[in-house]
């Protein structure tokens, strides 16, 4: 996973179908453990390097624009708008049928 921390490049990868996306805040300890549950996926898949991480205290518009209202959350940009997005981490079954669903992986 990559961490994301410039603004132009959020802005960029918003735009770009298919973006997978993980919010959190640093000191929630779900969104510590619902990463991990991520990493378990992505690694297994090989896809850690298609997968940014955004610290949405650093971005409060993006909270706004994408309706996350709650951390952690797992988004996957589509076009037009039909974003979905994974607010409960279960599980790593979970995690990784969500994304299998989307077409992510």
């Amino acid at each position: 996973m990559q961490d994301i921390t410039d603004e132009s490049m959020v802005s960029e990868l918003l735009q770009k179908e298919g973006t997978v996306f993980f919010f959190y805040t640093p000191f929630c300890q779900t969104c510590k453990i619902a990463e991990r549950m991520l990493q378990i996926v992505s690694s297994s898949k090989g896809v850690e390097s298609h997968i940014y991480s955004c610290n949405l205290n650093y971005f409060p518009w993006v909270a706004e624009a994408l309706k996350i209202q709650s951390v952690p959350a797992l988004t996957v940009i589509r076009e037009k708008g039909g974003n979905n997005t994974l607010f409960a981490f279960e599980s790593v079954v979970t995690v990784d049928a969500f994304l299998s669903e989307h077409k992510f992986v």
